[in-house]
């Protein structure tokens, strides 16, 4: 019988998205040359595919007041100019040629900033303001071979460089093509990189590919001092770029690199998406003959040289909803974020909103989010499965004043749980957290552990627990209130534990409403 907060759910109308969740271990049958060396048996991945490319057809619909286009280069003109409807014809278009490199000086964060002004290279340099353009039935494709003919700084090159504000792209497969082989390419930088103002992102699928190293998470570095030639891609940055929309959009990254980052961000909505990554098994690590792997001798040397463990899951992705420096504001509604190294990674300056979001099978842990500075952070009507790492995790800041809700989920058949399989860690001052049984099944008692406090403090906060999990507080743990049905071992000082009966949930928790 579906959990009642899962029947809500379907009845609010996000059973699509709930759909795609995975049912099942996919993976690779055969080596795929743009992600892995020839000389290795097929990497075994665990990833979702991309839909097929739709079919070209000349039976499409041109809305009033929009001006249709027929070729590549006709569109990639369009993007230069202001104040347009353009649709672009259906069909399948493989980039050819590159535009001049954009010189953009940041809006808001130049006089911080000692080198504001910059020069990117990009392949679309999509420069004019308050278009809208019809990409639906559409397919545009960038070569690995031709992003390699831009330069080679870090973070000064991206397939797509959106400098115009009000812009919307609807409809539209963008896509990479590794034409290759691994790893003998150049995708640094984002699928795309949008540095200003109010651009909308309707019903679009992007798939990213193309990164070096690939298949060992961060186990070579990800940054200066990196053990091997670092080569990321990420999906879509957003730097001093505010009120970006992203609505029924669905995210395929097969690259280690984030999905979306943001960077000094007042404003963002992520509604009705699809965020899907892709896992390995570390054992499979092992079978590996030739590489980066083989040549340090099956060790991680990124902050230490380590034996890779052989029981683990780990993400070939970075952060699938991610923040750095200044960033508020932010809403994520009604979006499936599975198999990507943090699912949900926002660390606010300002508040920061998920209303129901599901994570599955987080490769490193599924929600990292904390406020500091007065910033608030409400989880709502969310949920999350225990698989292979933490549900929870708070590295950041402790948030004050929030508000966290999480319904915990069965993993998907096929799941086999590993030692780092459990809730995780929360911490928070003044701040609610409520966790919802929605298991089909019982967790391995392993698995079903929840710690409070410990690397940072829980104080002067309620945790109510309609789960059968075991409650660690830890010595940090102060002058909170906890309900719970599972047990709790209490380390901390001045708590009031309260055991529910088996069975409570929040519907029926006559007591709820007494709780601050």
């Amino acid at each position: 019988m579906l959990h009642p907060r899962l029947k809500a759910l379907f009845a609010a109308g996000i059973s699509t998205l709930m759909a795609l969740a995975p049912s099942s271990l996919a993976q690779e049958q055969a080596i795929d040359l743009g992600l892995q060396l020839a000389g290795n048996p097929p990497m075994q991945i665990i990833k979702r595919d991309p839909p097929p490319l739709p079919e070209p057809t000349d039976d499409f619909e041109i809305r009033d007041g929009f001006t249709l286009v027929d070729t590549l280069d006709a569109f990639q003109a369009a993007i230069k100019d202001s104040d347009q409807k353009i649709r672009l014809k259906p069909g399948h278009y493989r980039a050819t040629k590159i535009d001049p490199p954009v010189t953009f000086t940041k809006i808001r964060t130049a006089a911080k900033d000692k080198n504001p002004t910059t020069t990117q290279e990009q392949v679309f340099a999509a420069t004019g303001s308050n278009n809208h353009f019809d990409l639906r039935g559409v397919v545009i494709t960038i070569p690995s071979s031709l992003k390699g003919k831009l330069t080679r700084k870090t973070h000064m090159a991206d397939n797509w460089r959106v400098t115009g504000r009000g812009n919307t792209f609807e409809g539209a497969y963008f896509r990479t093509d590794v034409d290759l082989e691994y790893p003998n390419f150049f995708s640094g930088g984002n699928m795309f990189e949008v540095v200003n103002d109010d651009n909308r992102f309707i019903d679009c699928t992007f798939l990213v590919k193309g990164s070096s190293p690939y298949g060992y998470s961060d186990y070579y570095g990800k940054g200066r001092g990196a053990f091997t030639r670092l080569d990321k891609h990420s999906f879509m940055s957003l730097e001093d770029a505010n009120n970006t929309t992203l609505i029924g959009c669905k995210i395929y990254n097969q690259a280690f690199g984030h999905a979306i980052h943001f960077h000094n961000v007042d404003g963002a909505l992520i509604e009705d998406c699809l965020f899907t990554g892709a896992l390995r098994k570390t054992r499979d690590i092992y079978r590996e003959k030739v590489g980066v792997a083989h040549e340090h001798g099956y060790n991680i040397m990124f902050r230490g040289k380590r034996p890779i463990p052989r029981n683990e899951v780990i993400p070939l992705t970075e952060d699938a909803i991610r923040s750095y420096n200044d960033v508020r504001n932010i809403v994520v509604k009604n979006t499936v974020v599975e198999r990507q190294r943090g699912c949900v990674a926002l660390f606010g300056t300002g508040d920061i909103t998920l209303d129901n979001v599901t994570v599955r099978e987080g490769g490193d842990c599924s929600f990292d989010v904390t406020a500091k500075d007065g910033g608030k952070v409400i989880v709502k009507n969310c949920f999350a499965d225990v698989s292979y790492n933490p549900v929870f995790r708070m590295r950041t800041h402790t948030p004050e004043d929030s508000f966290y809700e999480v319904t915990i989920l069965s993993p998907a058949d096929g799941v086999k749980f590993t030692p780092r399989s459990n809730l995780g860690e929360i911490a928070g001052i003044r701040t609610t957290f409520i966790l919802h049984d929605g298991t089909t099944k019982p967790l391995p008692r392993s698995a079903n552990v929840l710690t409070c406090g410990g690397r940072k403090e829980l104080t002067r906060s309620t945790v109510t627990n309609y789960t059968p999990a075991t409650l660690i507080l830890e010595k940090n743990v102060t002058h909170c209130t906890i309900r719970s049905i599972g047990p709790v071992k209490d380390k901390g000082k001045n708590n009031t534990v309260i055991r529910m009966r088996r069975g409570t949930t929040a519907e029926t928790d006559t007591d709820a409403k007494k709780q601050p």
